[in-house]
C-alpha cells in the first residue's frame, strides 16, 4: 500500500473509530431498555449506594484514559509515530479494563463494541504496518 493510501485509511479507520465509540456510548445510554426483564433486574441489583464511590474513583482512574485516547487519535490523525504508541497503549488499558467484574450488556452494544474493537486494530496494524507515519515520500 502507497502512503497516500494508507494515510487515507488510517484517518478514515480513526473517523469510524470515533463514530462507534460515540454509537456505543449512546446505546449503553439507553441499555437496560433492551436488556431482557431478568438481567434488567440483575444488573439493577448489582447497583447500590455502595456503587456511588466506586463510581467517582471509576470517573476519576477513566478520565486519563479518555484524554490520552483524545490525544491518541488526534497524534494519529497527523501522523505522529507517538500517537500509534499511545493508542496502543490506551487500548491496552482500556482492554484491561473488562477484567474489573461482571459486565451486562445488550446484545447491540456488544455489536458495537466488538466492532470497534476489530476497526480498533485495523488502525493498529495500519500504524505499526504500512508507511502511513513515515515522513513525506514527496520530500525525498
Amino acid at each position: 500500500m502507497n502512503q497516500p493510501s494508507a494515510r487515507l485509511a488510517l484517518r478514515t479507520c480513526i473517523l469510524v473509530s470515533a463514530f462507534l465509540t460515540l454509537v456505543a456510548l449512546a446505546v449503553s445510554l439507553a441499555d437496560d431498555s433492551l436488556l431482557p426483564k431478568e438481567l434488567a433486574e440483575w444488573k439493577a441489583a448489582q447497583e447500590t449506594e455502595d456503587d456511588a464511590a466506586a463510581m467517582i474513583v471509576g470517573l476519576v482512574l477513566v478520565m486519563p484514559l479518555i484524554a490520552a485516547l483524545i490525544a491518541s487519535m488526534v497524534g494519529l490523525f497527523m501522523f505522529k509515530k507517538w500517537g500509534a504508541w499511545l493508542y496502543l497503549g490506551v487500548s491496552l488499558l482500556g482492554a484491561l479494563f473488562m477484567l474489573i467484574g461482571p459486565n451486562v450488556e445488550s446484545g447491540l452494544s456488544a455489536f458495537l463494541s466488538d466492532l470497534d474493537t476489530f476497526v480498533v486494530g485495523i488502525t493498529l496494524g495500519i500504524a505499526f504496518f504500512s508507511k502511513a507515519l513515515e515522513p513525506d515520500e514527496s520530500t525525498y
